[in-house]
């Protein structure tokens, strides 16, 4: 008997001690992995040799021209995978380790594409959400973006892509917008402001300063109504005023942490439906600081080896982004 006491109890001890190690070994295994995010050496940076150079250089010379002109910061990355994370997780800490954008502006702006899962993202800075709002980042990359990418040609793509992104910047500005490397339907490119107002809004207001200055004041903040209720009410698929959002805060933000908000977009007139969810930001605002390197670009007679005339009479110094912060903001896509 006690031959088999001591023999059951040895057997128990050996038995802990598996389950221990499997314990342990099932709960390292588990363990959460760090993502090895990449370096950018220039605003557009293609890790996976899929971007031709032509291409590349065209759409280097259109991020520092919006840079130079604007201070906005487009940052591009082609990348082969998000390695099993989200591409909005991916985008998200990608952007805050870069630091796309003015510190104290947040205006910067990702363009990332990860070619193993076939997805791509457009994360928006804090102070960009409003000239890009997420329905027209999501029409950008289903209309202008993903049909080239469908036929391969990512090159184009992406280039176009930038152009989009720039153009929606240069209209809220009121300057000139650049052109796109071939035509593209009207549909897909149309101004969400509709026709152009800028010329007749510069004559209204000079007369009206000349006449009565004091209330210039009044009609420049009626002005930014109109132009924000339009761009935000506007729907990209009939083109009429007639969005409608409900939102619904799914996660209040704190001081330490971001919250999240669930919105859904109907237009009253053609039925059209966007839902989406984004982050709310925290309470007391951060910015990050990862990189404080400042950015300046220069231009001098050489080009970039393109054969398009739009793209042959500049050259850009990259210096680093500004170290702004995401909004969370933005459009996810898939080809």
């Amino acid at each position: 008997m006690k031959k088999i006491g001591h023999i059951l109890i040895k057997n128990l001890i050996s038995a802990v001690i598996f389950f221990i190690l499997l314990f342990i070994l099932i709960a390292c295994s588990h363990q959460p992995t760090l993502l090895e995010l990449p370096e950018f050496s220039s605003f557009v940076n293609d890790y996976t040799g899929t971007i031709d150079p032509v291409w590349l250089n065209k759409t280097e010379y259109l991020a520092a021209k919006l840079e130079e002109e604007t201070g906005c910061e487009v940052a591009v990355a082609v990348i082969e995978t998000i390695d099993g994370v989200s591409i909005e997780e991916y985008a998200s800490k990608l952007f805050e380790k870069w630091g796309i954008g003015k510190k104290d502006q947040d205006n910067g702006l990702l363009f990332l594409v990860a070619l193993d899962e076939r997805e791509l993202r457009i994360e928006v800075g804090y102070g960009l959400e409003g000239v890009i709002t997420d329905l027209e980042a999501k029409y950008i990359i289903n209309n202008v973006i993903i049909p080239e990418f469908k036929d391969n040609d990512f090159g184009r793509g992406i280039h176009n892509g930038v152009a989009a992104i720039s153009n929606k910047i240069y209209r809220d500005l009121g300057l000139p917008e650049v052109s796109y490397s071939r035509s593209i339907s009207s549909t897909s490119i149309k101004s969400s402001d509709g026709f152009p107002f800028s010329s007749i809004l510069t004559i209204i207001i000079i007369v009206i300063a000349t006449v009565l200055p004091l209330s210039v004041v009044g009609l420049l903040v009626g002005i930014n109504f109109i132009r924000y209720y339009r761009r935000n009410h506007r729907c990209p698929k009939c083109d009429k005023i007639g969005l409608a959002t409900i939102r619904k805060v799914l996660i209040n933000p704190t001081y330490e942490y971001p919250g999240r908000v669930h919105l859904k977009t109907t237009c009253k007139y053609c039925g059209f439906q966007e839902e989406s969810t984004k982050n709310i930001p925290r309470r007391s605002k951060s910015v990050s600081g990862s990189i404080s390197s400042s950015f300046t670009t220069t231009h001098d007679s050489g080009n970039f080896g393109s054969s398009n005339s739009d793209f042959s009479s500049s050259g850009s110094s990259f210096g680093g982004f500004g170290g702004g912060s995401s909004g969370g903001a933005g459009a996810s896509g898939h080809w």
